[in-house]
C-alpha cells in the first residue's frame, strides 16, 4: 500500500510538472546536464553523508521513512530522465532533497544542536534574570495570600535555577532549557497573575535623583525583555503584533532620549524613562500580559 501511495504520488509529480511546462511554455525546462548534476549531488547524499548516516543509525522511524521516499523518489526520477522527461524527472529530485530535509531536522547534528542549546541557555538565563527582577520591583503590598504565593514562585523558580545551572555544568542543555522554560512560564503566569488591576508600588528611597534614575532605568529595561517572552508565551494577532511593536518604539525613543539628557537633568530622564515604561507596559497589554493601569511611586 506505501509503494502505491508514493507512486501515485510520483505520478502526480509528473503529471504536475508537465500541466506547467504547457502551462508556462516561457519558462525553459531543465538541461539533461543539470537534472544529472543533481541526480549526483543527490546520490552522494543518499550513500555517503554523515545525515543520512546518523537517521539510519537512530531509532527515528519518521526521519527513516523521509530518507526512504527520497531513495525512491531519487530512483524514479533516474527513470524519468532516461525517458527524457526531464521536469518531471528534476521536480521528483527537488521533492526528494526535501525529503532528506525533513529527515535531518528530525536527527539533527549532536554538535550543532548541542551548540544551538548552549546559545538558548544563555538566552534563557536573561530572560528569567529579567522577569524575577521585574517580580522583585512589582512588590504585592498588603496582600497577605499574594506575598505567600509570590513567595511559593520565587522559592520554586530558584530550584528550577538551580536544577538548571547543574545540568549545564554537566553539559545537559537541552535538560537544562527545559528547567529554564518551566521558569519562565512560572515567572509569566505571576506576572499576570500579580499585576492584573494592581498599582505597583514602590517602597525605595534613593539618596538621590542620579541613583532613581539607574532604578527606573533597570525597572525599564526589566519591562523591555517582558516583552518578547509574553509575545511568544500569548501569540498575539498579527494586529495586536502592529500595536505591540509602535508601543515598544515609542519606549525606545523615549528611553534613548531619557539617557541623552541624564547628565544634565536627572528630572527629565526619571519622567521620561517612566514615560518610555509606561509605553511597554501598553506593549505588554497587547501581547496579552495583563499590567496595572497606574504606576506609583513612594
Amino acid at each position: 500500500m506505501l509503494k502505491a501511495a508514493f507512486w501515485t504520488h510520483a505520478a502526480i509529480v509528473v503529471a504536475l510538472s508537465q500541466a506547467f511546462a504547457q502551462a508556462d511554455v516561457e519558462r525553459p525546462a531543465p538541461s539533461a546536464q543539470a537534472v544529472e548534476q543533481k541526480l549526483t549531488m543527490l546520490d552522494k547524499v543518499l550513500n555517503q553523508s554523515p545525515v543520512v548516516a546518523r537517521v539510519a543509525a537512530s531509532n527515528n522511524e519518521k526521519a527513516r521513512r523521509h530518507v526512504a521516499s527520497a531513495r525512491e523518489l531519487a530512483l524514479h526520477a533516474r527513470t524519468l530522465t532516461t525517458m527524457g522527461q526531464l521536469r518531471g524527472a528534476d521536480a521528483l529530485v527537488n521533492e526528494a532533497i526535501i525529503e532528506i530535509s525533513r529527515a535531518q531536522q528530525l536527527v539533527p547534528d549532536p554538535g550543532s544542536q548541542q551548540a544551538g542549546e548552549r546559545a538558548r541557555y544563555a538566552q534563557l538565563e536573561d530572560s528569567v534574570s529579567a522577569l524575577r527582577r521585574t517580580a522583585e520591583i512589582a512588590l504585592p503590598q498588603g496582600d497577605a495570600r499574594a506575598a505567600e504565593a509570590a513567595q511559593r514562585v520565587t522559592a520554586k523558580v530558584g530550584e528550577l535555577v538551580q536544577q538548571a545551572t547543574t545540568l549545564a555544568r554537566a553539559d545537559k542543555y537541552i535538560e537544562a532549557n527545559r528547567q529554564l522554560d518551566q521558569a519562565v512560564v512560572l515567572l509569566l503566569r505571576d506576572a499576570s497573575a500579580r499585576l492584573a488591576g494592581q498599582t505597583i508600588v514602590y517602597d525605595r528611597k534613593f539618596a538621590d535623583r542620579k541613583e532613581e534614575f539607574a532604578f527606573e532605568l533597570a525597572r525599564h529595561r526589566s519591562f523591555e525583555r517582558l516583552v518578547p517572552l509574553a509575545l511568544l508565551e500569548y501569540r498575539p494577532s498579527p494586529e495586536a503584533l502592529a500595536l505591540v511593536e509602535r508601543h515598544v518604539a515609542e519606549a525606545r525613543e523615549l528611553r534613548e532620549a531619557a539617557e541623552g539628557v541624564a547628565g544634565r537633568d536627572a528630572l527629565l530622564a526619571i519622567r521620561k524613562v517612566n514615560e518610555g515604561t509606561d509605553a511597554l507596559r501598553r506593549a505588554l497589554q497587547a501581547a496579552g500580559l495583563v499590567v496595572p493601569q497606574t504606576m506609583g511611586s513612594n
